[in-house]
């Protein structure tokens, strides 16, 4: 899958892969994100915020990609602990943001948990115009026509399976 990331030049020319830690069954992202360590990419991994800001997502690099500093958070899912640095604004320049989903469609719209984390984190770049290239990672099965979508939906802008790359028409341009 790694290849398939590098064969797009977002792929190689990004400086940032914002990961996230595979659970129920999603595609196996830590080749992808121990390779991306290794070749010196900064790697980030989503911590989901509490309190005031409850629903809002932000990502934490992992110094020297050290996947020792990841601990049990909510929802079960290891996170980056507190010592790690967030990553905001322009250190999310040109970050390959990997996202996570239970189906695709062939617009590039996702079906994840329902929580919204990703939409919203995505859009808060928009609002601030952070160019970054957003890329599904999903099994050939997870892909569908059609799927619901709500207004504050965002697609991604490439999808890749274990079969195919596709950059659906219907996902708009990062800025």
């Amino acid at each position: 899958m790694y290849e398939k990331l590098r064969s797009r030049p977002a792929g190689r020319e990004a400086p940032v892969i914002c990961g996230y830690v595979s659970v129920r069954g999603e595609l196996n992202t830590d080749p992808i994100l121990q390779r991306a360590a290794a070749e010196g990419k900064t790697v980030a991994l989503p911590v989901t915020v509490t309190g005031a800001d409850e629903g809002r997502m932000v990502f934490r690099a992992l110094p020297n990609g050290d996947f020792s500093r990841l601990t049990p958070a909510r929802f079960g899912i290891p996170e980056p602990d507190e010592s790690c640095p967030s990553l905001t604004g322009k250190n999310l320049t040109h970050a390959l943001i990997l996202i996570p989903a239970l189906a695709f469609d062939e617009n590039g719209y996702r079906l994840g948990y329902g929580g919204g984390y990703y939409d919203r984190f995505l859009s808060s770049l928009r609002e601030v115009e952070i160019p970054h290239t957003a890329v599904g990672l999903a099994y050939a099965v997870c892909r569908a026509e059609a799927l619901p979508r709500e207004p504050h939906d965002i697609p991604v802008h490439t999808i890749i399976d274990e079969r195919r790359i596709t950059h659906p028409h219907g996902a708009k341009s990062n800025p």
